[in-house]
């Protein structure tokens, strides 16, 4: 059963909310408002999935979008008043891909993650995945690679990394190593263009969380953060 302060919370710049958190597993959103500029009572709101967090914490306003996409839906979303959290300050929340996804929102093209936030997704077994120039996939966090995709490709990867391409393998050893790999390594497809005003997208079936990088005025890439516990294969 959920208390105040059993969904970690994160700070939000907003004049409304001060923090928000999710609970996966119960499918539970947690938002703790302001009043009178103070943090106050903690509201969980009930079948709230992943991705509907996703696109409320990277909301351009977060405040706009609840008053907007969920305030209104009280039959789809029953809230709760669970009363003000214990501590003053919210919980520090554990790196989520969702979170990380929502630091990165918005940054400019060169300035996608600075190396503190790759430290900290490769403590948090999460990786960093978005587009460089026109021929490259970069990936960043538990796993540190790129991936040569001219006008789009497919990469393999697994939780050891990225698996190397098969034209590219002259050791017989690699080559084996290679062969043990491929059956358990997901894909991630790199799509040049595929998207009115965006360059490169990317498809996927691991469990991931999208953000957009820009380029100047414009969305130049959605790049997405995946966990390295969603990927096949053992870690290196």
């Amino acid at each position: 059963m959920h208390t105040a302060n059993s969904i970690p919370l994160t700070a939000v710049q907003s004049s409304q909310l001060a923090a928000i958190g999710h609970c996966p597993k119960t499918e539970t959103l947690a938002i703790q408002f302001l009043r009178k500029g103070v943090p106050d009572a903690v509201y969980h709101y009930g079948n709230f999935t992943a991705q509907e967090f996703t696109a409320f914490a990277s909301a351009e306003s977060v405040g706009s979008h609840f008053y907007k996409h969920i305030k209104p839906h009280a039959d789809k979303h029953p809230y709760t008043n669970m009363g003000a959290p214990e501590a003053v300050a919210p919980a520090a929340a554990p790196l989520s891909k969702e979170l990380l996804a929502m630091l990165l929102h918005g940054r400019q093209s060169g300035s996608e993650i600075t190396k503190e936030e790759e430290v900290q997704a490769k403590a948090a077994g999460l990786v960093v995945i978005f587009g460089a120039s026109d021929d490259l996939m970069e990936l960043r966090g538990a796993v540190n690679d790129e991936f040569n995709c001219y006008d789009g490709g497919t990469a393999h990867i697994d939780a050891a990394g990225l698996l190397p391409e098969r034209e590219n393998i002259d050791d017989d050893m690699e080559l084996v190593n290679y062969h043990a790999r491929r059956p358990l390594a997901n894909t991630v497809e790199a799509l040049w263009c595929a998207e009115e005003g965006c360059t490169w997208t990317y498809r996927t079936t691991v469990p991931h969380a999208t953000f957009e990088i820009m380029e100047d005025d414009l969305v130049y890439c959605r790049g997405i953060v995946i966990s390295v516990a969603d990927l096949g294969g053992v870690a290196a």
